[in-house]
């Protein structure tokens, strides 16, 4: 019976290191998507309460919001955002590269001082020169 049950608990063990040990999303990663994720759905709702009061007046332009949906729908699904603020970068500034299927998106994200949303900002990275 012991012999049986050595190899299920390596596995139950590996299972369970693999899921304590391999990467997550940091907390502003996880907000970044979950807002990128709202905008590609042209539906703001869900995230609209991680924004502040004046930021909030923006979600409610439909027309803004529905651009940049299909902007980001056009570049395929999403698959991971990742955080690359520099270091000494402003107090609750964030920024990051957003990867979609065809291209990759850049992102900005500011906190107020009640850690509400106070501006984020979706835009294709800038054209460099010569290339």
């Amino acid at each position: 019976m012991r012999s049986r049950l050595a190899p299920a608990t390596l596995i139950v063990i590996a299972l369970v290191l693999w899921a304590i040990l391999r990467p997550h999303a940091n907390p502003n990663e996880q907000l970044a998507t979950r807002v990128t994720v709202a905008i590609v759905n042209n539906d703001m709702r869900p995230v609209e309460k991680d924004f502040n009061a004046e930021a909030r007046g923006q979600l409610e332009n439909r027309a803004r919001v529905g651009r940049l949906s299909q902007d980001l729908n056009e570049l395929g699904k999403l698959k991971a955002i990742k955080e690359d603020t520099q270091q000494g970068a402003a107090a609750g500034a964030h920024h990051f590269q957003a990867q979609f299927e065809k291209g990759t998106w850049e992102e900005d994200l500011t906190f107020d001082a009640d850690g509400k949303i106070a501006h984020f900002h979706v835009h294709a990275p800038p054209v460099k020169l010569g290339q």
